[in-house]
């Protein structure tokens, strides 16, 4: 990743090279990123190709990942999280409501501008979605994929993002991931099973309800 500054508006950028030999499979990325407006998700400015590279050209969100922001903060506090929760809420609301679903939600594919502003980023597995049909493929990451999609059941798309929404949620108010293990098996049988805990120290309004199952 690289930045740039547009001479005539001084407005920086990032700048990310992409060799030609993989430009079919960002052909659809491209295709939904380029179209998708909105404060909470990082704009696409420009796509060059040249001779042997595909350069995008978005939004600098020069805050970094909100992965390495937990990191740093350990935990965030209650009335922070909110505000961070809120704006990625309005980011995936904005994406269902223009018919496509991210399906790789995840604190590495948020960013955070200048002003700790929500951007989300990466719409790698990004498809549209139809009420009245069903996906099945598997994509995103173990600890923040669903239980239908662990098992290899067929899904409508939105509320894969929200279940990924409320690991981020309780993420961001834990600093861990709920369901966590070093054996990736294990995980998976947690998720399904919804075998998490909520801390003794979050305040009421934040504790979960008790899984329902799935």
């Amino acid at each position: 990743m690289r930045m740039g500054t547009h001479r005539l508006t001084s407005t920086r950028v990032a700048i990310k090279q992409i060799p030609k030999s993989m430009s079919a499979s960002l052909t659809r990325e491209i295709h939904h990123h380029r179209q998708l407006h909105h404060p909470h998700i990082a704009q696409m400015y420009e796509v060059i190709a040249t001779e042997s590279s595909i350069w995008i050209v978005t939004e600098l969100c020069c805050g970094g990942e909100l992965f390495d922001y937990l990191v740093e903060k350990g935990r965030l506090p209650e009335d922070e999280t909110r505000v961070i929760f809120g704006q990625l809420c309005l980011a995936v609301a904005y994406l269902h409501e223009v018919g496509i679903v991210h399906r790789d939600l995840k604190l590495e594919n948020v960013l955070l501008d200048e002003h700790c502003r929500i951007k989300l980023g990466d719409f790698g597995f990004t498809r549209e979605y139809d009420p009245n049909a069903l996906m099945e493929t598997f994509c995103g990451t173990t600890g923040y994929a669903s239980p239908e999609m662990l098992q290899r059941k067929k899904y409508q798309g939105p509320e894969i993002d929200v279940w990924s929404l409320g690991i981020i949620f309780y993420c961001l108010l834990t600093g861990t991931l709920p369901f966590d293990d070093d054996d990736e098996t294990v995980m998976r049988a947690k998720i399904i099973q919804g075998d998490f805990e909520d801390p003794v120290w979050l305040s009421p309004g934040m504790v979960s309800c008790e899984p329902q199952g799935t």
